[in-house]
C-alpha cells in the first residue's frame, strides 16, 4: 500500500509517520508540496499515485483566524478540497482530520458523529469547509476528528506547543499560573491517535465520520491540575474565566466529542502519565 503523509513535520504527522512506518509512507511537508495550489497539489500526487492520503497540515491559531479568516479557509478549506480532487483521480483514499470547534457547544450531553455542526469561530468555520470539501470531493474520505491534541513536538518552526509543553514551561517562569476553569472537551494523545488511523485505514472501516480523542473530558484547568499533579508540582495555579484572557475567538464551551463507531480510546490520565514520563 502507497501512502503519503501531509504535515509530517507536525505533531500528528510525526506520530502518523511512526504508526505507519512499516508501510514506508512518503513524508511531505510544506517545501514538499503547497496544498493549497491545485495545480501543483494534483500534479505531484496524481506523479505518485498513492492508495491512500493522509492530510495532519493545517492552520491551527485559533484567535489568528479572527483576523485572517481567507488564509484559514485557504489551507484547512480549499487546500482539503484540492487534495480530494487529487485522491478522486488516482482513486486514492483521503484521511483528513477535523476538530471539535465544528460545533457551538451548547449540547452538555456531547457531540457524537452525526450531529451537526455549528461552529462559533472562524478558525471553526474554516475545518467545517474542509469537510464539507473532503466529502463533497471525493466519496472515499474519512473525517476523523480531535480535540486539544498533544504530543512529540513539532519539527516545524510554524507549529505552536501543545498545552502540555505550554503549561510546563510557564511553569519554569512564573510563581503561579491563570488558567480557564471552562470550555470542557476530551484531550487527545497524538500516538493513540495515529494508531486509530490506521486501524480505520486498514480495517477497511465505512468510510465517513469518526470521533477519536482520549476517554474523558477536563477543563483547562483540570488538565494543567492534573499535568502538575503527574510532576508532582507545587505551582499554585488560579480558576480563571475565559473572559480573563483577551482572545479574539469564542470558543465552544462543551464540546466533548463522543465515540460511537470505534473502540474505546485510553482515558486521557493515562496517556498524559505515559506523555509526561518521558519529560
Amino acid at each position: 500500500m502507497k501512502i503519503i503523509i501531509i504535515g509530517a513535520k507536525g505533531t500528528l504527522g510525526l506520530a502518523l509517520a511512526g504508526a505507519f512506518s512499516g508501510d514506508d509512507p512518503i513524508l511531505w511537508d510544506i517545501e514538499d508540496c503547497d496544498i493549497t495550489d491545485e495545480k501543483e497539489t494534483i500534479k505531484k500526487i496524481s506523479a505518485i499515485r498513492p492508495d491512500v492520503i493522509i492530510n495532519a497540515a493545517g492552520y491551527t491559531d485559533v484567535d489568528g483566524a479572527e483576523k485572517n479568516e481567507a488564509l484559514a479557509n485557504s489551507i484547512n478549506g480549499h487546500a482539503v478540497g484540492n487534495l480530494a480532487r487529487a485522491a478522486r483521480s488516482t482513486g486514492a483514499v483521503l484521511v483528513h482530520f477535523g476538530t471539535d470547534y465544528v460545533f457551538d457547544g451548547t449540547k452538555k450531553e456531547g457531540y457524537a458523529e452525526g450531529d451537526a455542526p455549528d461552529p462559533v469561530s472562524a478558525y471553526g468555520r474554516s475545518k467545517l469547509l474542509g469537510e464539507k470539501e473532503a466529502l463533497k470531493e471525493n466519496d472515499k474520505t474519512y473525517i476523523i476528528r480531535l480535540s486539544r491534541l498533544f504530543g512529540e513536538a513539532a519539527e516545524n518552526r510554524r507549529s505552536k506547543k501543545n498545552f502540555v509543553d505550554l503549561m510546563l514551561s510557564l511553569a519554569e517562569k512564573n510563581k503561579e499560573l491563570n488558567v480557564v476553569d471552562e470550555e470542557v472537551s476530551s484531550p487527545t494523545y497524538a500516538p493513540d491517535l495515529a494508531a486509530k488511523t490506521k486501524e480505520i485505514v486498514f480495517d477497511n472501516m465505512p468510510f465517513g465520520v469518526y470521533h477519536c480523542p482520549n476517554g474523558g473530558s477536563c477543563t483547562w484547568h483540570e488538565f494543567a491540575k492534573e499535568i502538575f499533579l503527574i510532576k508532582n508540582s507545587d505551582v499554585p495555579l488560579c480558576r480563571v474565566s475565559g473572559d480573563h484572557f483577551k482572545r479574539a475567538a469564542k470558543r465552544p464551551a462543551y464540546s466533548v466529542l463522543l465515540n460511537t463507531k470505534l473502540s474505546p480510546m485510553r482515558p486521557w490520565q493515562e496517556v498524559l502519565r505515559e506523555y509526561l514520563s518521558h519529560k
